[in-house]
């Protein structure tokens, strides 16, 4: 757990994902693997589309490389829960997340279906990722008001700027090493413009054209190095607790008092 855990009846989230990469699996090119895993979690996503990919590679002095690739999206009935599941990753997404532990329960049972399959490459990458689009009733006509509700460290930085001139537009980006291969990937920007938040399988409430502030947490570990470590549902859970308690207290620590009283459902 961390310093300020809630469930936000307003929640600013406007996507949550876990995604495991892994080396190519040879079974989850098969279609009949790719029917038992579906068969195994239809009790969870009882719809499914398949899902073609074109990847290009542009080498220098060489001609453009084309690969396809196939895989499967499997859908909750109202469409705001995904799992996509090609030959080198499983990625999970929503867009109405209710809590850490009902994602952690549908990525392991995800594993355990790939694990009954026999699919067990080696892990890559595990991720787990919280974008926040943060608005609020007041007017935001400079950056420098989301002092309000976004904690002032995050927007100090623009005093270095010309007195008297609005900030229109701010945006930075850090990385922390947690050790033992894991690290939190930190973005945070203000905008007036559309959503950025657009998924293509998933259902999202309409979002009008405005200001609002990204708060967006990556924490993920790397297994890419050392001993190879084949997929496991333990080690999945393990490493998606693990990131998810600093990106958790990364989120607590980018808002103000003010923000949680509106995420509440107090007007502010």
């Amino acid at each position: 757990m961390y310093a300020n855990r809630e469930i936000f009846a307003q929640s600013p989230l406007a996507l949550v994902a876990a995604e495991i990469r892994f080396t190519d699996a040879a079974r989850l090119r098969q279609q009949q693997t790719k029917d038992e895993v579906t068969i195994a979690l239809e009790g969870r996503f009882p719809f499914a589309e398949p899902l073609h990919q074109t990847d290009f590679n542009l080498t220098s002095g060489a001609s453009p490389q084309i690969q396809q690739r196939a895989g499967v999206v499997l859908k909750n009935t109202k469409s705001t829960e995904t799992l996509t599941i090609m030959s080198e990753s499983v990625t999970y997404e929503t867009t109405s997340y209710v809590s850490f532990d009902k994602l952690l329960e549908s990525v392991v049972a995800a594993c355990e279906a790939l694990a009954a399959s026999k699919v067990k490459p080696a892990l890559q990458r595990v991720g787990l990722r919280y974008i926040d689009e943060v608005r609020v009733p007041n007017k935001i006509t400079d950056v420098r008001q989301w002092s309000r509700w976004i904690d002032h460290h995050l927007v100090d930085h623009l005093a270095v700027g010309p007195e008297g001139q609005t900030a229109t537009m701010a945006q930075s980006v850090s990385t922390f090493d947690l050790g033992e291969g894991r690290g939190l990937n930190f973005r945070s920007a203000a905008l007036n413009q559309g959503p950025i938040v657009v998924p293509q399988h998933l259902k999202r409430e309409v979002q009008e054209s405005g200001p609002f502030f990204v708060l967006d947490f990556d924490g993920f570990q790397d297994f890419t190095q050392g001993q190879l470590v084949p997929l496991n549902p333990g080690i999945v859970r393990e490493t998606l607790s693990a990131v998810h308690v600093p990106c958790g207290t990364a989120f607590q620590r980018s808002i103000t008092d003010e923000a949680r009283q509106l995420f509440r459902g107090a007007q502010s």
